[in-house]
């Protein structure tokens, strides 16, 4: 799944748990309010898995703004545990090969108080995808001879 795609994905996915709410994708505004979203790519790390595929992982920092501490904190644990034990796939798109894309960890930070008095609480999600390698196409056997010589 291409990262847009799974950005999408997680933004759909923090509007169904937070109807109503505000979220910027890739960047945030420059003065956030009280009750927004911000979902930001943190790092992508390619492997290689086998010889056919790679593996992809690739964090994304979820950050919430809140008037009080309390809200900030309260509302990233409900995020978290959404996404870790209630929803089966981020997004509606599936991935490329037909799987559906899951998480496979989130982890809060410390709260952080911005200037104005507004609270910001910071998840990172990681999500692991296998993504194919192109290989080389070979030509397939047309047709096999067997000779057999008896003494």
């Amino acid at each position: 799944m291409f990262l847009a795609e799974e950005v999408s994905g997680l933004t759909e996915m923090i509007m169904t748990k937070f109807p109503g709410v505000t979220v910027h994708r890739f960047k945030g505004p420059a003065e956030p309010a009280a009750g927004e979203f911000i979902v930001e790519l943190k790092q992508e790390i390619r492997r290689s898995d086998s010889r056919s595929h790679t593996l992809a992982e690739r964090q994304y920092t979820i950050s919430f703004f809140a008037n009080h501490a309390e809200e900030a904190v309260l509302s990233m644990e409900a995020l978290s545990r959404y996404i870790m034990n209630e929803i089966t796939e981020i997004g509606s798109v599936p991935s490329e090969g037909g799987m559906a894309l899951r998480a496979a960890s989130f982890a809060i930070a410390s709260l952080e108080q911005l200037e104005g008095g507004l609270m910001k609480c910071v998840g990172t999600v990681l999500i692991n995808s296998r993504e194919s390698v192109s290989l080389k196409p070979h030509e397939k056997i047309g047709r096999i001879e067997i000779r057999t010589i008896n003494h």
